[in-house]
């Protein structure tokens, strides 16, 4: 394995860098607290072609490889103070764009992912419901089909960029069959007929990232909307889920980084008993944990891109990135906090968001508790 960074990783890094300081930065604290979603932040990082960079030529893509993808949201992890931005192009590209990429027609993917890859359309997933989260099978949204379309009828939750989107890859249940096997997703966009945006929910965090509720009350979708074939929903659900815990992941990888880049310099500067709070055990051990944290973290994600890249896809490797990962980002917070004291409670230190920030990353791409089971059912694949 090499994990050398290469010139156009590197001046890829630095670019990030570069528009993180000048743009990406601005108004963060004030667009948190009224839940503002950036379109301008978003065309930015659209321009660098971050969302571009593992699809083919051919798509407007750049044939990079999954590890360079990863490098890349890292580094947005790293030096962009707004991780709502972040986890909304995680969710558009992971979520809209890769299942149309890996299952869609040929006519799809000209049609729809030049202007995804782009950041000139903005997408999303609708897979949850009220009653289906974890066990997607039990959802509700009814699939009719009819002679040259289908018909939608149900509610999705807690749809990421939900109230932006241009293009949502909706999932609905056949009324016949096994259920799981019964799945089928759809490129719907917005001005489709019967879909419609309901509620618009408030987060503890990632509050720059809109999510919102999508209602579909006789949504009439072309059969050319098909994502693939029928019944094939949870093959592009699991290959939306594999890319969605690496990317996550890198993000949050990203965001130790500069968390803990903030929470050892306040120990170097902050004196107690006219002593650097760094030099107070208790202190420097939390430090040397979250430092153990970030290079654990890196290890595993990269060793899980190397392998896809060289043709080891495994759901358990992508699933063990993101169970280590999403529990060490909240371990960081909390003890960043901890390390910053009262202050660290307090809304005007980054701390404090990076905190509430955290908390639904056990949550999200699928909860810690589905991550061990699927780590359990392919721990004979992993063999390092």
């Amino acid at each position: 394995m090499d994990f050398n960074i290469s010139n156009f990783q590197k001046e890829m890094l630095e670019l990030i860098k570069e528009l993180s300081n000048k743009k990406l930065n601005e108004n963060v604290f004030e667009d948190d607290e009224k839940q503002v979603f950036s379109r301008d932040k978003w065309n930015e990082c659209a321009a660098l072609d971050i969302l571009a960079l593992p699809l083919e030529e051919q798509y407007g893509g750049m044939g990079e490889t999954m590890l360079t993808m990863a490098m890349a949201i890292q580094a947005l992890g790293r030096y962009c103070k707004d991780e709502g931005l972040i986890f909304s192009i995680c969710a558009h590209f992971c979520t809209c764009i890769v299942p149309i990429w890996k299952l869609g027609t040929e006519k799809q993917k000209e049609r729809y992912l030049p202007k995804l890859v782009s950041g000139e359309h903005i997408g999303g997933n609708g897979s949850t419901e009220a009653e289906a989260g974890s066990d997607l099978s039990s959802m509700k949204t009814k699939v009719t089909r009819q002679e040259n379309f289908y018909l939608l009828n149900g509610a999705k939750i807690f749809v990421t960029n939900g109230p932006v989107a241009d293009v949502l890859i909706l999932y609905g249940i056949h009324q016949d069959g096994i259920k799981i096997a019964n799945i089928s997703g759809f490129i719907v966009e917005k001005g489709f007929e019967g879909v419609s945006v309901g509620q618009v929910f408030h987060k503890m965090g990632l509050r720059t990232s809109p999510i919102a509720e999508i209602i579909l009350n006789g949504c009439r979708v072309p059969e050319e909307n098909l994502l693939g074939r029928e019944r094939w929903g949870m093959m592009g659900f699991n290959k939306s889920m594999y890319w969605e815990r690496i990317l996550m992941s890198a993000y949050h990888l990203g965001a130790m980084e500069q968390q803990f880049n903030i929470a050892l310099e306040y120990a170097n500067n902050r004196k107690q008993f006219e002593t650097r709070i760094k030099d107070f055990q208790s202190i420097s051990g939390k430090l040397v944990e979250m430092r153990a944290n970030i290079e654990t973290s890196r290890w595993l994600l990269y060793n899980a891109c190397w392998r896809f890249d060289n043709g080891m896809e495994n759901l358990a490797d992508a699933s063990m990135v993101k169970l280590v990962v999403s529990n060490a980002k909240i371990k960081n917070s909390l003890d960043a906090v901890q390390i910053f004291g009262a202050y660290g409670f307090m809304k005007e230190y980054m701390v404090e968001k990076q905190l509430r920030d955290s908390i639904p990353a056990t949550i999200y791409s699928g909860t810690s508790e589905i991550q061990k089971k699927i780590i359990s059912e392919g721990l004979e694949k992993i063999d390092g």
